[in-house]
Order: C-alpha cells, then sequence, then structure tokens
C-alpha cells in the first residue's frame, strides 16, 4: 500500500489537513477522509505499482460520467507520478444508500430511478468495455492467481471450487443486453440524499456491459436488507421484465470479484 508523506501532501495542497483511513470496499488503493479548517471534506485516495492502473481507470470512467450528466465524485486534483497516483476528490452529496434515512419505499424507488438513469446513457458513446467477454477474462485472471477466496460464496455455491464457478460460467453465456453499467452498484457505492437523489462512487468498472452486472448485485443487497417486497418494488419502478436466470447467472459471476 502507498505511504502518504509530506511532499505528496504539499503537491495536493494539504500539508495542514487531517487526514482519517476509510476502511471497507474491494479497492488495492489506500482511502482518507480529509477534514481540513475552511473546507467541506474531502477523500484522498492513493495507488502505487499494479493498483495504479485500476485508479487510473477510475479517474477516467468518473470524469467520463460526471461529463453526461450522472452525479459522481468532483475531482479535484491529480497527482500522477507514474509509480504513484493521488486523487483528491469532493464529498458526495448525502450518504450510502444502506445508511440513509429514507424508509425502504422511498430508497428503493430511489435507486431504480438513478441506476435507470445510467442504464439509459447510449452505449455506443462510451469508450469502456464492460463486456461479458471482458469480465469473464477479469473473473479467470483473479482465479488462477489464487485471488478468490471460495468461502466468501453465497450459499448457494457454497463448496463449488472458483475454477468449476468460472468453467460453468464460461459455459452457459447468456445473450447480453448491452447498455452503460456501474459495474459495482452496490449499496455502499450509491449515495442518495433527503431528498432521493442518487450519486455513485467507486466507478472504476463502468462501461458498456449487460444491465445485470448492476441489477443482480443490487438487488440481491436489496433482498438481503429490505426484503422480497422492497426487491419487487425496485423492478417494478425500474420498468423492465425481470429475468431470473440472469440476475442468477451474473451473482455467481460477480462472487469472482
Amino acid at each position: 500500500m502507498p505511504d502518504v508523506d509530506d511532499e505528496n501532501l504539499a503537491t495536493l495542497g494539504l500539508a495542514r489537513a487531517h487526514l482519517a483511513p476509510v476502511t471497507g470496499g474491494m479497492s488495492d488503493a489506500r482511502v482518507f477522509r480529509v477534514a481540513e479548517e475552511g473546507h467541506r471534506p474531502r477523500y484522498l485516495k492513493m495507488a502505487q505499482g499494479a493498483a495504479v492502473a485500476a485508479l487510473r481507470e477510475e479517474i477516467a470512467r468518473t470524469q467520463w460520467l460526471a461529463v453526461q450528466g450522472v452525479r459522481v465524485p468532483d475531482i479535484l486534483r491529480v497527482d500522477d507520478r507514474a509509480e504513484r497516483l493521488t486523487v483528491l476528490t469532493a464529498a458526495m452529496p448525502g450518504v450510502a444508500a444502506e445508511a440513509g434515512p429514507l424508509p425502504a419505499p422511498r430508497l428503493v424507488e430511489a435507486l431504480a430511478r438513478g441506476l435507470k438513469r445510467v442504464h439509459a446513457l447510449s452505449p455506443a458513446d462510451c469508450p469502456f468495455d464492460e463486456s461479458l467477454a471482458v469480465r469473464l477474462s477479469r473473473a479467470a485472471a483473479a482465479v488462477a492467481a489464487g485471488e478468490v477466496d471460495p468461502d466468501e460464496f453465497e450459499p448457494r455455491n457454497a463448496g463449488v471450487a472458483p475454477e468449476t464457478l468460472l468453467a460453468r460460467l464460461t459455459q452457459d453465456r447468456p445473450v447480453e443486453d448491452i447498455v452503460v453499467i456501474h459495474g459495482d452498484a452496490t449499496l455502499s457505492n450509491i449515495f442518495v440524499d433527503d431528498d432521493g437523489g442518487v450519486g455513485f462512487i467507486d466507478c472504476g468498472n463502468c462501461g458498456r456491459g449487460d444491465r445485470y452486472v448492476d441489477l443482480a448485485v443490487l438487488t440481491a443487497e436489496i433482498q438481503e436488507i429490505y426484503g422480497p417486497e422492497a426487491v419487487a418494488q425496485f423492478t417494478r419502478a425500474y420498468g423492465a421484465a425481470w429475468d431470473g436466470a440472469k440476475a442468477r447467472y451474473f451473482g455467481d459471476l460477480y462472487e469472482l470479484f
């Protein structure tokens, strides 16, 4: 993990700031909450070595979504030194979806509207590829590197080896319905404000992909926290006929990330 040093902070104009580590998420970068007198809260994300390329992708995809009118963190400064990359962003309005004050009915309606807004963007205009072929290739690399822990699998996949799951997913590919996806649409990556406005963080896997990459992950979390009626309400608000087989497929694929 990259170290925070005075030179790096000075370059970003943070010599007098207080940094508090933020835990959680699956990124290889380090994240800090930045507190400084006279400034609203900001966040600092730092990567080095192999993690630099992923953070560069996150910056590029976040900036692209911003141009499309999607609410994402404002990128304030970037310090790119080849071997180390640091980005300073403004804090998102609202709070992570699972931690907000909205009652479940209002929350799932907001989530459906927000995700549908991203999925309505033109995939032809999106320069980032998150198609099934790309995601299966990435999953295969993770499995080969021993980075997938089967003990973390959902109960339906208990006892299944990562190689076995990957082989099944590679063989049983569904026909793709390509839209612009967020790529990791968990409740912790979707921010909702008191008025139901929705924004997205951790956009490094945004790109052209099947809508169920997002729908499978998000509805699984809604089911776990709020129950089946909330999922039914979400799907009605999203407005597409539900494909349970696709949801299971992409939910299983998410196990390998």
